[in-house]
């Protein structure tokens, strides 16, 4: 009779190593997804920083997830493929027109600073979501709009029990104003009204995929709505408007005539209800609303003061910029003008101009191109990327991973390959993923 021999002590290491080895990488994934997924959720808290510097939570958790991957070799060199070029070469000539601008007119060590904000915001953060799983991705809008949701919450239940004296030593000026308008954990009531304009397509994207329930998709939108209204943002109402109504039309029209009549019964309740509209909702968009006069719409006028002040200066400034934050030190009313494009051109002249046009012209482009690959998550993409569009219109440098995060996540939803293999990934520099060539026109 012939007896099996027993394998060796020596064998048997040799055997359970490559297990161990596996378990150990499988657990540094487990960790860098489950960072990037916290990064996401709290991507829209700006009150979670560290000091005062632009390091927030959300940052942290990123930069974690993102140095995991690296050593993993799990990055993705061409996070847009054949396009990945020409948006490096954006990048490259916004940031060499700033870099230009502040040799000459202003302060290097402050380029290095926006160059540094910018890198992370429009390179590291497509670089390390359009490598991930498509499971990842598929919920990731899902968790971004929950990180919204409940910082309104958190907003909504202390504006009920605490004034803007009692929370301006613990979360600053920003949370609750001295007007009564709401930042929430945005830190400031225009930036909330923004990350709600975000969160409202990718509900809808949720409730279409059947990543949240009915009821639970309604009590977010209940949530999102009501922080909307007390952060009395008319760029941010606007924005959400049109988003929704973009979302549906671009999704089908059978979903507009369900949310209109979803909308008509809200409304009818709340008008049953008398309550009345927030003061500050009622003064700074209510009354321009009614009225038709947009000067009445906010901080409008001011803010369209600073836009023609900086068309003046653009005379002088249209190739070599003024550099890096000298607006605001050369500006008469002592602030950056809130319009990127115009802040791009005077600071960086007409090279940072031209990669600005080139990074949004790409963007754009593939929001769009995202309605041939999936019209569902196309018309999300499309929703979220006109918000972005907006605030560009409205605010200064948008470096902040509250403003790229939402964007990039849209996208990535679209344009991240299937893979059903986990080691798949490790083939990342021998097959760039991202969107597929578009079609010659």
């Amino acid at each position: 009779m012939t007896t099996l021999a027993s394998p060796s002590p020596s064998a048997s290491a040799a055997i359970a190593r490559p297990n161990i080895l596996a378990a150990h990488e499988q657990t540094w994934d487990r960790i860098a997804r489950s960072s990037l997924l916290i990064a996401i959720f709290l991507s829209g808290w700006g009150l979670l920083r560290v000091g005062q510097i632009n390091l927030t939570f959300s940052d942290i958790f990123f930069l974690l997830s993102f140095i995991i991957s690296a050593l993993r070799g799990r990055l993705s060199v061409t996070p847009f493929r054949s396009l990945t070029p020409f948006w490096l070469a954006g990048l490259v000539m916004m940031l060499g027109g700033l870099f230009i601008g502040s040799i000459i007119n202003g302060d290097p060590l402050r380029w290095v600073n926006i160059a540094l904000q910018y890198t992370v915001a429009f390179l590291c953060i497509p670089i390390l979501l359009m490598q991930q799983e498509e499971g990842t991705i598929r919920k990731a809008p899902l968790i971004f709009m929950l990180g919204i949701t409940c910082s309104e919450m958190v907003g909504i239940t202390a504006s009920f029990f605490f004034t803007f004296h009692e929370t301006l030593h613990w979360l600053g000026d920003g949370f609750i104003t001295g007007n009564g308008r709401l930042g929430s954990m945005a830190g400031q009531p225009n930036p909330n009204g923004a990350v709600v304009a975000f969160s409202l397509p990718m509900l809808l994207y949720s409730m279409r995929f059947r990543l949240i329930g009915g009821l639970g998709g309604v009590a977010c939108l209940i949530l999102l709505l009501w922080g909307l209204m007390l952060s009395a943002s008319f760029t941010g109402f606007s924005a959400s408007l049109l988003a929704i109504f973009t979302t549906l039309l671009l999704m089908g029209v059978r979903y507009i005539f369900r949310l209109g009549l979803a909308a008509g019964v809200a409304a009818a309740l709340f008008f049953a209800s008398g309550a009345p509209l927030p003061k500050a909702f009622q003064e700074r968009v209510g009354n321009a609303v009614e009225s038709g006069d947009i000067n009445q719409a906010g901080t409008f006028l001011n803010r369209s003061q600073l836009m023609e002040e900086a068309w003046g200066f653009a005379e002088d400034y249209t190739v070599i910029g003024m550099g890096v934050d000298r607006y605001r030190e050369l500006s008469a009313y002592d602030n950056p003008v809130h319009n990127l494009f115009l802040l791009i051109w005077n600071e960086g002249g007409a090279i940072a101009f031209c990669g600005l046009i080139m990074l949004l012209g790409l963007i754009g482009l593939l929001a769009v191109n995202g309605l041939r690959v999936n019209r569902d998550k196309g018309a999300m993409a499309v929703a979220v990327v006109l918000v972005f569009l907006i605030y560009t219109l409205s605010y200064p440098h948008m470096y902040s991973r509250m403003w790229i995060m939402p964007v990039m996540v849209a996208l990535a939803t679209i344009y991240v390959p299937r893979r059903t293999a986990p080691d798949s990934a490790a083939l990342i520099y021998a097959r760039p993923v991202g969107p597929q060539p578009l079609p010659e026109l």
